[in-house]
């Protein structure tokens, strides 16, 4: 290892236990990754909407577009604000390999900065032009369709970087972005069980938001209720198809880190395995919410899924130290 371009870590001491700062780049993270999960989700479920609801001539369809908007326009502004504090904690207590990978993709980690601008901005034309551009359809679905092309693309930026840092045995070897994108391993795996957990989520959200609603109101607009229901559905489908992007996740780990989680360490076992369990658990009552509209599969959905957010933000810092450990013994954090 010594050859390997890791360099000695900041002399300046970690401002506070180094358990607490990995509490809270799980707990943080989590907080802004859902945020980001709702916006991406939302404005991609706008966009299909609007574009199936011209297609079909349906107004059903355009009302609930229109929703996904307004909540989409809402969440992308919490989802930067929360992403400060996990984004300031990875680069103290993991300035050696965070920083050099940031680096090797320069010039595309500095264009997150104007691509969400961008990205802000015509989420707020698309959201205020609703009605405006009622006999310019094309144009609106075009304007949503970029920011929403942005907002799949400014993840995967992040994806390269976090990626990339859990090698630094490979890091002489490739230096910009889009040569990382087939270079390092997990990339694309990553993106899909991003993807796919964003989708899910937001669909999950419209659900509980819909539901919390109708609970307090008594009664939802046709549209709201078609909504409601739909987004139970799209959660628990995706959801499905997420236990099979997760296992080809697992599977792109290095053997030395995967067995870990198929029995090799008790710990990484028992929460892949309550993960799996969990999320098995949380599709039937999404069935029973998104088919037979039941309030009580709502609440322990919610609880369900409050559980699965918790133990995949842990697995997520698990195999980032899993990773990482063999290094800081000669490279230590101080």
């Amino acid at each position: 290892m010594n050859n390997l371009p890791i360099s000695p870590d900041n002399p300046l001491p970690i401002p506070g236990p180094i358990g607490l700062m990995e509490l809270l780049i799980i707990v943080t993270f989590i907080i802004h990754i859902l945020f980001v999960n709702f916006t991406v989700s939302l404005a991609t479920g706008a966009v299909g909407l609007e574009i199936a609801g011209k297609i079909r001539k349906n107004a059903l369809l355009y009302h609930m577009a229109k929703s996904c908007s307004f909540h989409a326009s809402i969440h992308k502004s919490i989802a930067v604000v929360m992403g400060v504090a996990p984004l300031l904690i990875i680069s103290v207590i993991y300035t050696q390999y965070f920083y050099p990978s940031t680096i090797l993709i320069g010039k595309t980690w500095l264009s997150v900065i104007p691509l969400l601008i961008i990205a802000f901005l015509l989420l707020y034309l698309y959201k205020f032009t609703w009605d405006k551009w009622e006999n310019k359809k094309a144009l609106h679905i075009l304007v949503g369709f970029a920011a929403m092309l942005i907002l799949l693309y400014i993840p995967l930026i992040f994806i390269v970087n976090i990626t990339s840092m859990l090698y630094p045995d490979k890091w002489g070897e490739v230096q910009g972005f889009f040569p990382s994108l087939l270079y390092y391993p997990q990339i694309w795996q990553r993106y899909l069980h991003f993807i796919l957990a964003s989708l899910a989520t937001g669909g999950f959200y419209v659900f509980l938001f819909y539901a919390y609603k109708s609970r307090k109101k008594g009664s939802l607009e046709d549209y709201e209720q078609s909504l409601k229901l739909f987004g139970a559905k799209v959660s628990l489908w995706i959801t499905v198809v997420q236990l099979i992007a997760g296992f080809i996740l697992l599977f792109a780990f290095k053997p030395e880190v995967r067995m870990l989680f198929m029995g090799e360490d008790l710990l990484l076992t028992t929460l892949l395995m309550l993960s799996i369990v969990l999320t098995i658990i949380l599709c039937v009552f999404l069935f029973l919410a998104g088919y037979k509209d039941s309030f009580k599969s709502f609440v322990l959905s919610a609880a369900v899924f409050v559980l699965i957010v918790g133990i995949m933000g842990w697995i997520r810092h698990e195999v980032r130290e899993t990773y990482l450990s063999p290094y800081f013994d000669e490279f230590p954090r101080t």
